[in-house]
């Protein structure tokens, strides 16, 4: 028996009224959310065989009548973390108060053909631009290739003189709060640095080497950890645990890692600051109540939201003027979590700081002559390391 539903005639899509008159599904996109760039005979062409096919584009038929879409189109990593959540929700505020509806697609595959297929969609949708939010490494040519009839705007992105795009400088604001710990007195800083393929875990992690190197301070322990409290919380325990490293301060890739990690210190009966300073990232407007209070760099997602949409505003229009390439400076934020070092030696994870608290499995004797002989081939290592030409981030745990 058929199904009833499956005999129905087929529908007309936009791809059926593109090729009946032999124009491409984005000149037909155009002129269905009245786009300027569209010559007047060809949008004559493309209102009539609309209408002879009955085409009703989805959300589209009310903007035939000469109007405007009010729709502009956004494609997100599929993330509930602080930053890409706070940045969705300053852009659909900034889009309403300039009267625009703000309609979503979240990937969880940042792939040039993913991206350009979620983009057309959205303008198949109305959408009169959209702004693309690329945390992950991407080729900018082959994007802008993919898009050639898209107005879009680049977030998270440098997008140099392919296409408009805004971001925050993540290693600027990583030496900020670098420095900050190093104008406090401290001389070994460890580093909770995020997770690949995150774009900021490359530059968050490079500023704060950077900065070190600039005071030709040795890295203190480093260590990859997930974008999460309870990443910031594992990583401190493992830290406390088994490094061999002297750390007296923690800087941590964003505030959730650094949430995670005081409660651990706290756990541990160490003290914030007076035995380890910790700085976030971010500015969550939630730090100001951590205990105690968080010192962190902040960016503003309110500017990102008005340069982003100005942006895409102006490509909208056809504007003929070189792609501007946008950046937010971050802003550092000092608050109680960050202090001067201790007098005396500095912490070299759990074994100086509690000695009564070693691990069972590793007997004190033991874990002295290891650490003694971590630190031995550590600085063998680094007082070669310009020799054997290695770079800096070789000396990361």
């Amino acid at each position: 028996m058929h199904d009833p539903i499956r005999r129905r005639a087929k529908r007309p899509t936009l791809d059926d009224v593109a090729r009946a008159i032999g124009v491409s599904h984005q000149t037909v996109s155009r002129v269905i959310n009245n786009h300027p760039r569209v010559l007047p005979e060809t949008r004559a062409r493309v209102l009539a065989e609309i209408e002879l096919m009955g085409y009703q584009p989805n959300r589209a038929a009310r903007f035939l009548a000469n109007q405007r879409s009010t729709l502009v189109g956004l494609v997100a990593s599929d993330s509930r973390s602080y930053g890409p959540a706070h940045a969705l929700l300053s852009i659909e505020q900034e889009a309403q108060r300039h009267g625009y509806t703000l309609i979503t697609i979240g990937l969880n595959k940042f792939t040039t053909a993913e991206i350009s297929k979620a983009a057309q969609e959205l303008i198949a949708n109305s959408a009169q631009g959209v702004i693309l939010d690329l945390p992950f490494e991407i080729d900018r040519r082959e994007l802008s290739a993919a898009l050639p009839n898209v107005p879009f705007v680049g977030l998270d992105v440098d997008g140099g003189r392919v296409f408009p795009s805004f971001r925050f400088d993540h290693a600027r604001g990583a030496r900020m709060a670098t420095r900050h710990l190093v104008d406090l007195g401290h001389q070994r800083i460890a580093g909770l640095v995020g997770e690949p393929p995150w774009r900021s875990f490359k530059l968050r992690k490079r500023g704060w080497l950077q900065e070190l190197a600039k005071y030709r301070l040795k890295p203190g322990p480093c260590l990859e950890t997930a974008w999460t409290a309870d990443g910031g919380y594992q990583a401190t325990k493992r830290l406390l645990r088994d490094s061999c490293r002297e750390f007296s301060a923690i800087f941590a890739a964003n505030d959730l890692i650094a949430l995670g990690s005081m409660l651990a210190l706290h756990e541990n009966g160490v003290r914030v600051p007076d035995e380890i300073s910790v700085v976030g990232f971010d500015g969550m407007p939630e730090a100001e109540f951590f205990y105690p209070p968080l010192s962190t760099v902040a960016v503003d997602f309110d500017i990102l939201a008005k340069e982003s949409l100005q942006s895409l505003f102006a490509a909208i229009e056809g504007s003929k003027d070189q792609p501007i390439k946008k950046v937010g400076i971050p802003k550092l934020i000092e608050r109680k979590s960050a202090g001067p070092p201790r007098r005396g030696a500095l912490p070299r994870g759990r074994a100086s700081l509690r000695p009564s608290r070693l691990a069972p499995t590793a007997p004190a004797v033991i874990r002295a002559i290891h650490c003694a002989l971590a630190r031995a081939c550590t600085r063998y290592i680094e007082s070669n390391a310009r020799r054997w030409r290695l770079p800096s981030e070789w000396f990361c745990e």
